[in-house]
């Protein structure tokens, strides 16, 4: 049986905060590899500002290339209407019906997980792996973990050990329609590509 951490998101853009997560997954729980998916139309965010997703997916592509147990994924691209993770879930349990599944998000998605499509299922198809994140407390986040495992028996929800994340992709695009510097926050070579392209200036 392998070990397959997931890690989702529009990824508008990906950035090394991403990257931090999929490798504490990996490396803390001796995960086999990390599928990185970005979203096509997710069903919980405003897409105004949600760029094509070739270009998502090809920073996907640069950002996870020197890291051989990251895997990139276009199935949720594939899939038309809204993007919702039991779907996708699902699809990974056909996929590969003998493997565990450990579904890496930050702390303020676990927060809002129960505004999720049939999130009771999702908790019964995966491991949830918890990352602190800036708009979640732990004392919080504990709380939110004890009522879920509570109301879904068998189910696992464990933490992260990793920093505190300040990073998000809104900042990130707020701070190019302001010209502020963000190569610190992204792999090189997205930032690269950003500039290449001329993306999110408004």
């Amino acid at each position: 049986m392998s070990k397959i951490g997931i890690m989702g998101g529009t990824f508008n853009p990906i950035h090394l905060g991403h990257i931090m997560l999929a490798k504490a997954g990996y490396q803390q729980f001796q995960l086999d590899k990390v599928l990185v998916i970005p979203n096509k139309l997710p069903a919980y965010k405003d897409t105004d500002e949600l760029l094509d997703s070739k270009h998502r997916s090809r920073m996907v592509q640069i950002a996870i290339q020197d890291y051989p147990y990251m895997e990139f994924s276009d199935m949720e691209l594939r899939r038309t209407g809204a993007t919702y993770t039991i779907d996708t879930l699902r699809e990974l349990s056909g996929l590969y019906p003998n493997d565990q599944f450990y579904f890496i998000l930050g702390g303020d998605s676990l927060v809002h997980l129960r505004e999720w499509r049939e999130y009771q299922e999702i908790l019964k198809l995966t491991v949830i792996l918890c990352a602190k994140r800036n708009g979640a407390d732990m004392v919080t986040l504990d709380t939110m973990r004890m009522e879920l495992l509570q109301e879904v028996k068998d189910s696992r929800i464990l933490f992260l050990d990793t920093p505190m994340m300040d990073i998000s992709s809104t900042d990130i695009r707020d701070n190019i329609q302001e010209k502020d510097v963000i190569s610190q926050w992204l792999p090189d070579g997205v930032y690269q590509y950003i500039e290449k392209h001329q993306l999110y200036m408004g």
